[in-house]
Formats: C-alpha cells, structure tokens, sequence
C-alpha cells in the first residue's frame, strides 16, 4: 500500500539543505509510525527529453500477522492475530483459512463473525477456528490465511486491493500438560462471598512424556 507524503514547496525544491531536512523527517516520521516498508524506483523516460526522471515510491505493509495453538482438553484451535501497522482505519471480510497439504480427515471449522469488521490504527484482531479430525492428527499443518480488506474512508473504498495473505505453519499438535483450577469457600462456608479469603486449587497434570528437545527446554524443580 503506497502512501504518498506531503508536497514539497518550490522553496524546498531549489534548497537543498530543506530537502535534507525533508527526507530526515520523512525517515522519523516512517520510523514512529513503526509500519513495516519496501522502497521501490519507478524510472520515467520520456520521448522529447534526453534526462530520464526518477521517482522513488514508499510502499508501507498495512498489516502484521501472527498465530498460535490453543488447547482446551481433546479440542484444539489455531488462532490468527491481525494487527493494524497504519495510521489508516480498514473494513476487513471474506477472512479464510486453509489446509495447503489438502488433508481429507481433517476439517477448520470457523468461529468468526460473517460480518464485516473494522480495524481501527495500532488495533489487533484475532481470528480463531477450530480442528476437527476424523482419524489422527498430521505431524505438521500447512496454513494460508487471508482476508480482503480496503480502507474505512468513503473516498478510498473504491480502492481494489490484493486480499492480505499469511502463512504459515503448525507443528507437535500433541497437548503435554493439563491444567484444573478451582475455588473453594471458607471452611464452614457454603459460597465465596466477596471480602473473604478463599483458597485456589492448581492441579497440573501431564499427559504424555516430554520429548528429548522438550526436557532440555522444561522447567527445573528450582524454578
């Protein structure tokens, strides 16, 4: 997404130490936007001129992405999180997510809204679809996300845009540990009522044996 800065003024054009101010507060201004950016050239070349004119374009990546496997005892979730970069609102729609390596036994079941939704600057937003599966888990899940989107102000919704794209990919589907917590009332007490002090029960339970990578990387009883 290409967003074009300010006009320079003809004073700023024959003065070059404005025009090194210029480009230092255009680089400022990119970094505290914190947006990730490709810089491209576009040479102009025109017929009655001998000079070609150089024109150097700033294309800004709107969004950044990231996932994550949520377990819940047998059942399992990837969970997509969209976060805005721009200063710029967006609607987003049509969001997707598919299995590249096309497994017939297993099946992303989503649990998002069909509206249209609206990410507003620095916002994130999550997505989240459940697996199901038929016979056993694959030993990894190849992931494309996507999801159109174009900006929220009525003068730019005419925009066509390229649907934003994310892959990526799903490994060691296995749930190692199961966590149960619960709160129990005072002794002689029948509720938790507030102001008193109750106690919470943490039980963690493992399920299957660590493998050799995950016991160099496990707690030790210290910690």
């Amino acid at each position: 997404m290409y967003l074009p800065s300010a006009t320079e003024s003809a004073a700023e054009k024959e003065n070059t130490t404005n025009k090194e101010v210029h480009r230092k507060n255009k680089e400022k201004q990119k970094q505290d936007n914190c947006m990730a950016t490709v810089d491209q050239k576009v040479t102009i070349d025109c017929p009655w001129s001998i000079y070609s004119t150089i024109i150097a374009l700033t294309f800004c990546i709107p969004f950044n992405a990231k996932h994550s496997l949520l377990s819940a005892g047998k059942r399992k979730y990837v969970q997509v999180c969209v976060q805005n970069l721009s200063e710029l609102c967006f609607h987003l729609s049509d969001n997707s997510l598919k299995n590249s390596a096309d497994c017939r036994d297993l099946q992303l079941v989503p649990l998002n809204p069909e509206s249209e939704q609206v990410i507003y600057s620095k916002q994130s937003i999550f997505f989240v679809w459940e697996l199901k599966w038929t016979k056993e888990l694959p030993l990894s899940l190849q992931c494309l996300f996507s999801v159109s989107f174009c900006p929220a102000t009525s003068e730019e919704q005419s925009l066509i845009l390229k649907p934003f794209t994310y892959e990526f990919q799903v490994e060691n589907f296995f749930t190692l540990y199961r966590v149960k917590t619960e709160i129990f009332p005072p002794l002689g007490a029948e509720y938790c009522k507030t102001g008193s002090l109750c106690s919470l029960e943490v039980s963690i339970t493992r399920l299957v044996d660590l493998s050799e990578v995950d016991r160099d990387e496990a707690l030790t009883e210290s910690d």
